[in-house]
């Protein structure tokens, strides 16, 4: 299977023991009715891949639509996958599951990741310094402007401590309206840079459409300066970074509609004043 046949929004790809493990949202019923669960595509090179399945959803688990944006990360000796799911309300909220190994089976791990809120999703994960941290969303359709939040976990991927409010969607300079004062907070993804400051790849609707832009920080919590043009503005996004072969990659889906003809992009990047920029026609 070819990367330009397969159907995926929000890729997140895991790199493990040689291999790629692209994850994201694959279910057919993406928008509507009853979910299947979650596919991964594993690669040598990515350019040729294998489907798998690694989570099945069951009838005694609680999400039964909206099953979105998976990420897979390796924390303990086990993974643990980040995702954001809807009982059938069209409230997306973000729970986790657990495997072994990267092809799973995936299983739930514990209760709803923010069990006193409504409306969040796209739960990424970073840790440094012996302490665990996630950044989400907490969504437009509950607060109009989106926000972007910042947790601790504790040592069982628990929620620590007081949720702090890192910035508001419209914040950014690239940001548009989806409906009057509504902006889109999507798709967190953090990676340091060389400089040591922390940068966010993060998706919005913008000006061209669907596009994913960039902030940048000293520290999580800190103040977040915001990138005055989108990495990728003509509708595409939620990204995330990887590395191949001591090169840095982004992979993003493109284009964000219509529903089907989504497919994952990956380009080169490179790092220039502290900012990661895409290196136009170079590819894996």
């Amino acid at each position: 299977m070819k990367l330009k046949d397969i159907y995926i929004r929000d890729p997140f790809i895991l790199v493990e023991g040689g291999k790629y493990y692209m994850y994201g949202s694959t279910d057919p019923q993406t928008w509507k009715g009853k979910a299947d669960g979650f596919k991964a595509y594993v690669s040598d090179d990515l350019e040729n891949f294998e489907e798998h399945v690694v989570f099945e959803n069951t009838d005694d688990f609680w999400g039964e639509e909206q099953f979105w944006a998976p990420e897979v990360h390796k924390y303990e000796g086990k993974y643990y996958l980040f995702a954001a799911f809807s009982k059938g309300d069209g409230v997306r909220r973000c729970q986790l599951l657990r495997a072994d190994n990267p092809l799973g089976p995936f299983v739930p791990y514990g209760g709803l990741l923010f069990p006193n809120e409504t409306s969040n999703l796209d739960a990424t994960f970073f840790s440094e310094n012996g302490k665990r941290y996630t950044v989400y969303c907490r969504e437009w359709t509950d607060i109009k402007d989106g926000e972007m939040r910042l947790a601790e976990l504790d040592e069982n991927l628990r929620v620590k401590g007081e949720i702090k409010t890192l910035f508001k969607a419209s914040d950014a300079p690239w940001t548009a309206e989806v409906e009057e004062g509504c902006f889109v907070t999507d798709g967190p993804f953090i990676r340091k840079n060389s400089r040591g400051e922390y940068v966010m790849l993060w998706s919005s609707h913008g000006k061209e459409g669907y596009a994913m832009g960039m902030a940048i920080a000293k520290s999580l919590d800190g103040e977040w300066k915001h990138i005055e043009k989108p990495l990728v503005s003509d509708n595409g996004g939620h990204g995330m970074i990887f590395e191949k072969d001591g090169r840095l990659f982004v992979t993003y889906h493109m284009p964000n509609e219509p529903h089907m003809s989504e497919r994952a992009h990956i380009e080169e990047i490179e790092e220039a004043d502290g900012i990661f920029r895409l290196k136009r026609g170079s590819k894996k």
